[in-house]
Protein backbone atom coordinates (compact mmCIF):
# COMPACT_ATOMS: atom_id res chain seq x y z
CA UNK A 1 0.00 0.00 0.00
CA UNK A 2 1.32 3.42 -1.00
CA UNK A 3 0.58 6.50 1.10
CA UNK A 4 0.53 9.72 -0.96
CA UNK A 5 1.02 12.98 0.93
CA UNK A 6 -0.47 16.41 0.38
CA UNK A 7 2.96 17.62 -0.77
CA UNK A 8 3.02 14.96 -3.50
CA UNK A 9 -0.47 15.97 -4.59
CA UNK A 10 0.60 19.61 -4.85
CA UNK A 11 3.65 18.76 -6.96
CA UNK A 12 2.05 16.27 -9.29
CA UNK A 13 -1.70 16.75 -9.72
CA UNK A 14 -2.59 19.00 -12.66
CA UNK A 15 -6.01 20.47 -13.45
CA UNK A 16 -5.80 19.34 -17.09
CA UNK A 17 -5.19 15.73 -16.07
CA UNK A 18 -8.13 15.78 -13.66
CA UNK A 19 -10.40 17.18 -16.39
CA UNK A 20 -9.33 14.39 -18.75
CA UNK A 21 -10.01 11.67 -16.18
CA UNK A 22 -13.36 13.19 -15.24
CA UNK A 23 -14.43 12.93 -18.89
CA UNK A 24 -13.51 9.25 -18.87
CA UNK A 25 -15.18 8.54 -15.53
CA UNK A 26 -18.49 10.19 -16.44
CA UNK A 27 -18.50 8.49 -19.84
CA UNK A 28 -18.15 5.16 -18.03
CA UNK A 29 -20.91 6.21 -15.64
CA UNK A 30 -23.22 6.94 -18.56
CA UNK A 31 -22.34 3.57 -20.11
CA UNK A 32 -23.09 1.71 -16.87
CA UNK A 33 -19.45 0.81 -16.30
CA UNK A 34 -19.09 2.93 -13.15
CA UNK A 35 -21.13 3.49 -10.01
CA UNK A 36 -21.27 5.66 -6.92
CA UNK A 37 -23.36 6.08 -3.79
CA UNK A 38 -24.49 9.45 -2.44
CA UNK A 39 -22.57 10.93 0.47
CA UNK A 40 -23.31 9.29 3.81
CA UNK A 41 -22.99 11.40 6.95
CA UNK A 42 -22.51 9.78 10.35
CA UNK A 43 -22.40 11.70 13.64
CA UNK A 44 -19.15 10.95 15.43
CA UNK A 45 -17.85 12.76 18.51
CA UNK A 46 -18.17 16.49 17.92
CA UNK A 47 -18.27 16.15 14.15
CA UNK A 48 -19.45 14.21 11.14
CA UNK A 49 -17.82 11.31 9.31
CA UNK A 50 -18.54 11.61 5.59
CA UNK A 51 -18.04 8.73 3.15
CA UNK A 52 -18.41 8.89 -0.65
CA UNK A 53 -17.88 5.51 -2.36
CA UNK A 54 -17.54 4.78 -6.08
CA UNK A 55 -16.20 2.21 -8.52
CA UNK A 56 -14.95 2.35 -12.12
CA UNK A 57 -14.81 -1.03 -13.80
CA UNK A 58 -12.43 -0.32 -16.74
CA UNK A 59 -9.86 1.01 -14.27
CA UNK A 60 -10.22 -1.97 -11.89
CA UNK A 61 -10.71 0.70 -9.25
CA UNK A 62 -13.05 1.11 -6.32
CA UNK A 63 -12.80 3.12 -3.13
CA UNK A 64 -14.07 6.21 -1.45
CA UNK A 65 -13.40 9.66 -0.20
CA UNK A 66 -13.65 9.68 3.58
CA UNK A 67 -13.37 12.76 5.74
CA UNK A 68 -14.11 13.76 9.28
CA UNK A 69 -15.20 17.35 9.80
CA UNK A 70 -15.81 19.26 13.02
CA UNK A 71 -15.37 22.80 14.28
CA UNK A 72 -11.68 22.01 14.68
CA UNK A 73 -11.32 21.41 10.95
CA UNK A 74 -11.34 18.48 8.58
CA UNK A 75 -9.21 15.51 7.62
CA UNK A 76 -9.64 14.34 4.01
CA UNK A 77 -8.45 11.08 2.46
CA UNK A 78 -9.16 8.99 -0.63
CA UNK A 79 -8.83 5.20 -0.38
CA UNK A 80 -8.20 3.31 -3.62
CA UNK A 81 -8.67 -0.46 -3.92
CA UNK A 82 -7.64 -2.61 -6.89
CA UNK A 83 -10.61 -4.82 -7.78
CA UNK A 84 -8.38 -7.19 -9.75
CA UNK A 85 -6.03 -7.94 -6.84
CA UNK A 86 -8.57 -7.20 -4.06
CA UNK A 87 -6.02 -4.97 -2.36
CA UNK A 88 -5.91 -1.51 -0.83
CA UNK A 89 -3.37 0.15 -3.13
CA UNK A 90 -3.36 3.83 -2.16
CA UNK A 91 -4.30 6.16 0.66
CA UNK A 92 -4.16 9.75 -0.55
CA UNK A 93 -4.25 12.92 1.52
CA UNK A 94 -7.03 14.72 -0.30
CA UNK A 95 -7.46 18.30 0.85
CA UNK A 96 -5.96 19.83 -2.30
CA UNK A 97 -7.13 16.95 -4.47
CA UNK A 98 -10.70 17.71 -3.40
CA UNK A 99 -10.33 21.40 -4.16
CA UNK A 100 -8.93 20.68 -7.62
CA UNK A 101 -11.73 18.30 -8.61
CA UNK A 102 -14.29 20.75 -7.15
CA UNK A 103 -12.95 23.35 -9.57
CA UNK A 104 -12.67 20.93 -12.47
CA UNK A 105 -16.25 19.65 -12.49
CA UNK A 106 -18.09 22.97 -13.12
CA UNK A 107 -15.51 23.92 -15.74
CA UNK A 108 -16.03 20.63 -17.55
CA UNK A 109 -19.82 20.99 -17.53
CA UNK A 110 -19.50 24.58 -18.77
CA UNK A 111 -17.29 23.45 -21.66
CA UNK A 112 -19.91 20.95 -22.81
CA UNK A 113 -22.69 23.55 -22.95
CA UNK A 114 -21.13 26.89 -23.86
CA UNK A 115 -20.16 27.51 -27.47
CA UNK A 116 -18.11 30.65 -26.96
CA UNK A 117 -14.54 30.27 -25.73
CA UNK A 118 -14.19 33.87 -24.52
CA UNK A 119 -17.16 34.48 -22.18
CA UNK A 120 -17.38 37.19 -19.57
CA UNK A 121 -16.78 35.13 -16.44
CA UNK A 122 -17.97 36.06 -12.95
CA UNK A 123 -16.73 34.24 -9.87
CA UNK A 124 -18.89 34.62 -6.77
CA UNK A 125 -16.91 33.89 -3.63
CA UNK A 126 -13.25 34.47 -2.83
CA UNK A 127 -12.54 31.85 -0.16
CA UNK A 128 -10.12 28.90 -0.19
CA UNK A 129 -12.09 27.04 -2.89
CA UNK A 130 -12.34 29.99 -5.26
CA UNK A 131 -8.94 29.73 -6.96
CA UNK A 132 -9.54 26.22 -8.31
CA UNK A 133 -12.92 27.33 -9.67
CA UNK A 134 -11.00 29.99 -11.57
CA UNK A 135 -8.15 27.75 -12.72
CA UNK A 136 -10.61 25.13 -13.95
CA UNK A 137 -12.33 27.73 -16.13
CA UNK A 138 -8.98 29.05 -17.38
CA UNK A 139 -7.98 25.57 -18.49
CA UNK A 140 -10.94 25.39 -20.89
CA UNK A 141 -11.80 29.01 -21.66
CA UNK A 142 -10.08 32.28 -22.47
CA UNK A 143 -12.46 34.74 -20.76
CA UNK A 144 -12.87 38.19 -22.26
CA UNK A 145 -13.27 39.47 -18.69
CA UNK A 146 -12.83 37.94 -15.25
CA UNK A 147 -14.82 39.41 -12.38
CA UNK A 148 -15.05 38.47 -8.72
CA UNK A 149 -17.64 39.33 -6.10
CA UNK A 150 -17.57 38.51 -2.41
CA UNK A 151 -19.84 39.56 0.44
CA UNK A 152 -16.81 41.33 1.90
CA UNK A 153 -15.41 43.62 -0.79
CA UNK A 154 -11.92 43.65 0.75
CA UNK A 155 -11.73 39.88 0.32
CA UNK A 156 -12.71 40.12 -3.34
CA UNK A 157 -10.23 42.95 -3.86
CA UNK A 158 -7.39 40.97 -2.28
CA UNK A 159 -8.27 37.88 -4.30
CA UNK A 160 -8.33 39.89 -7.53
CA UNK A 161 -4.96 41.52 -6.79
CA UNK A 162 -3.26 38.30 -5.66
CA UNK A 163 -4.37 36.11 -8.53
CA UNK A 164 -4.02 38.78 -11.19
CA UNK A 165 -0.36 38.79 -10.21
CA UNK A 166 0.08 35.03 -9.74
CA UNK A 167 -1.76 33.99 -12.89
CA UNK A 168 -0.71 36.91 -15.08
CA UNK A 169 -4.29 37.89 -15.92
CA UNK A 170 -6.61 40.78 -15.16
CA UNK A 171 -9.27 40.17 -12.50
CA UNK A 172 -11.58 42.94 -11.34
CA UNK A 173 -13.37 42.99 -7.97
CA UNK A 174 -16.94 44.31 -7.74
CA UNK A 175 -18.84 45.72 -4.79
CA UNK A 176 -22.22 44.20 -5.67
CA UNK A 177 -23.30 40.92 -7.21
CA UNK A 178 -25.53 42.80 -9.64
CA UNK A 179 -22.59 44.79 -11.04
CA UNK A 180 -20.39 41.67 -11.23
CA UNK A 181 -23.06 39.73 -13.10
CA UNK A 182 -24.14 42.44 -15.55
CA UNK A 183 -23.28 41.07 -19.00
CA UNK A 184 -21.70 37.86 -17.68
CA UNK A 185 -22.51 34.70 -19.64
CA UNK A 186 -20.57 32.28 -17.43
CA UNK A 187 -20.92 32.30 -13.63
CA UNK A 188 -19.46 30.10 -10.91
CA UNK A 189 -20.51 30.47 -7.30
CA UNK A 190 -18.55 28.89 -4.44
CA UNK A 191 -19.81 30.23 -1.11
CA UNK A 192 -21.35 29.07 2.14
CA UNK A 193 -24.33 31.40 1.74
CA UNK A 194 -27.56 30.55 3.51
CA UNK A 195 -29.65 33.15 1.68
CA UNK A 196 -29.52 33.60 -2.12
CA UNK A 197 -26.83 35.98 -3.36
CA UNK A 198 -28.31 36.69 -6.79
CA UNK A 199 -31.48 36.29 -8.85
CA UNK A 200 -32.46 36.04 -12.50
CA UNK A 201 -32.84 39.83 -12.69
CA UNK A 202 -29.07 40.09 -12.19
CA UNK A 203 -28.40 37.91 -15.23
CA UNK A 204 -28.70 38.54 -18.95
CA UNK A 205 -30.50 36.82 -21.83
CA UNK A 206 -27.96 33.99 -22.00
CA UNK A 207 -26.11 32.42 -19.11
CA UNK A 208 -24.65 29.28 -17.66
CA UNK A 209 -24.46 29.23 -13.87
CA UNK A 210 -22.46 26.76 -11.77
CA UNK A 211 -23.59 26.51 -8.15
CA UNK A 212 -20.68 24.79 -6.41
CA UNK A 213 -21.05 25.97 -2.83
CA UNK A 214 -23.22 24.54 -0.08
CA UNK A 215 -24.01 20.83 0.14
CA UNK A 216 -26.40 21.15 3.05
CA UNK A 217 -30.18 21.62 2.57
CA UNK A 218 -30.33 24.93 4.44
CA UNK A 219 -27.83 26.70 2.15
CA UNK A 220 -28.74 28.50 -1.05
CA UNK A 221 -26.61 30.62 -3.40
CA UNK A 222 -29.16 31.42 -6.11
CA UNK A 223 -32.78 32.50 -5.99
CA UNK A 224 -35.27 29.93 -7.29
CA UNK A 225 -36.05 32.17 -10.25
CA UNK A 226 -32.54 31.50 -11.61
CA UNK A 227 -33.42 27.80 -11.94
CA UNK A 228 -37.02 28.43 -13.05
CA UNK A 229 -35.85 30.78 -15.81
CA UNK A 230 -33.29 28.26 -17.06
CA UNK A 231 -33.89 26.05 -20.09
CA UNK A 232 -31.81 23.31 -18.48
CA UNK A 233 -31.12 22.36 -14.85
CA UNK A 234 -28.42 19.79 -14.16
CA UNK A 235 -27.22 17.97 -11.04
CA UNK A 236 -24.25 15.64 -10.65
CA UNK A 237 -26.49 13.18 -8.82
CA UNK A 238 -30.22 13.80 -8.59
CA UNK A 239 -30.50 11.46 -5.62
CA UNK A 240 -27.82 13.33 -3.71
CA UNK A 241 -29.11 16.74 -4.79
CA UNK A 242 -32.54 15.93 -3.39
CA UNK A 243 -30.86 15.31 -0.03
CA UNK A 244 -28.32 18.13 0.03
CA UNK A 245 -29.24 21.02 -2.26
CA UNK A 246 -31.87 23.52 -1.18
CA UNK A 247 -32.02 24.92 -4.72
CA UNK A 248 -32.72 21.50 -6.26
CA UNK A 249 -35.08 20.36 -3.49
CA UNK A 250 -37.26 23.46 -3.82
CA UNK A 251 -37.15 23.42 -7.62
CA UNK A 252 -38.24 19.77 -7.68
CA UNK A 253 -41.05 20.37 -5.18
CA UNK A 254 -42.40 23.46 -6.92
CA UNK A 255 -41.88 22.34 -10.51
CA UNK A 256 -42.32 18.58 -10.50
CA UNK A 257 -43.18 18.70 -14.20
CA UNK A 258 -39.66 19.93 -15.03
CA UNK A 259 -36.88 17.44 -15.73
CA UNK A 260 -33.56 17.74 -13.90
CA UNK A 261 -30.79 16.28 -16.03
CA UNK A 262 -28.04 14.27 -14.38
CA UNK A 263 -24.47 15.18 -15.32
CA UNK A 264 -23.75 11.78 -16.86
CA UNK A 265 -26.27 12.56 -19.63
CA UNK A 266 -23.85 15.18 -20.95
CA UNK A 267 -21.56 12.30 -21.95
CA UNK A 268 -23.99 10.52 -24.26
CA UNK A 269 -22.15 11.74 -27.34
CA UNK A 270 -24.67 14.43 -28.25
CA UNK A 271 -23.29 17.87 -29.07
CA UNK A 272 -25.05 20.31 -26.73
CA UNK A 273 -22.85 23.36 -27.36
CA UNK A 274 -25.04 26.45 -27.56
CA UNK A 275 -28.27 24.45 -27.48
CA UNK A 276 -29.53 25.99 -24.21
CA UNK A 277 -29.67 29.75 -23.78
CA UNK A 278 -29.90 29.52 -20.00
CA UNK A 279 -28.57 26.64 -17.93
CA UNK A 280 -27.78 25.91 -14.27
CA UNK A 281 -25.54 23.19 -12.87
CA UNK A 282 -25.62 22.24 -9.21
CA UNK A 283 -22.36 20.64 -8.04
CA UNK A 284 -22.06 18.96 -4.64
CA UNK A 285 -19.26 16.45 -5.13
CA UNK A 286 -19.52 12.68 -5.55
CA UNK A 287 -16.96 9.96 -4.91
CA UNK A 288 -16.64 9.16 -8.61
CA UNK A 289 -14.89 12.51 -9.08
CA UNK A 290 -12.42 11.80 -6.29
CA UNK A 291 -11.53 8.46 -7.87
CA UNK A 292 -11.01 10.24 -11.21
CA UNK A 293 -8.68 12.75 -9.56
CA UNK A 294 -6.90 9.89 -7.77
CA UNK A 295 -6.43 8.11 -11.11
CA UNK A 296 -4.88 11.26 -12.61
CA UNK A 297 -2.53 11.57 -9.64
CA UNK A 298 -1.51 7.89 -9.65
CA UNK A 299 -0.67 8.09 -13.36
CA UNK A 300 1.30 11.31 -12.95
CA UNK A 301 3.40 9.61 -10.25
CA UNK A 302 4.07 6.67 -12.57
CA UNK A 303 2.36 4.27 -10.19
CA UNK A 304 -0.38 3.01 -12.51
CA UNK A 305 -0.03 -0.70 -13.18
Amino acid sequence: MRYITEEEVEKNLKMKDVLDKLKEAFTYLYQGKARYSPRDRLSAGDGILNTMPASIDPWNMTGMKAYYASRKGGSFNVLVFDTHDSELKFVIEANLLGRIRTGAVPALVSSLLIKEKDPVFTLIGSGFQAVTQLTGILELFNPAEIRVYSKTFNHAESFAADYSRKLGIKIRAYRTAHEALDGASLVSSITSAIEPIFSSSDLGERYHVNLAGGNLPFRSEADQNVLVSADLVIAESLEQALQESKEIIEFNEQHSDRTIMEMKELFSGRDLHGRYGKSVFKSMGIGLEDLAAAKALIQSLGLDA
